[in-house]
């Protein structure tokens, strides 16, 4: 994944265990940019920061999430 961290569109979210796959997944159906996501660094209770290159992946995950 080449993605730019510093200018990617970031979102932060609560991934309960074991559904981090649900979640991939959707990303990878439906995202046509790429994509990035690890653990949060500063926070160790199922946080994870997803990084989109595409404002318009970015925009879809977050109405998917709401």
């Amino acid at each position: 994944m080449s993605i730019n961290i510093p200018t990617a569109y970031r979102s932060k979210i609560t991934i309960p265990f074991g559904e981090l796959k649900d979640v991939v997944e959707w990303v990878d159906r439906n995202c046509s940019g790429d994509v990035k996501y690890m653990e949060d660094p500063d926070d160790q209770f199922s946080s994870w920061v997803f990084f989109f290159e595409s404002e318009r992946d970015y925009i879809a995950f977050l109405m998917w999430k709401k």
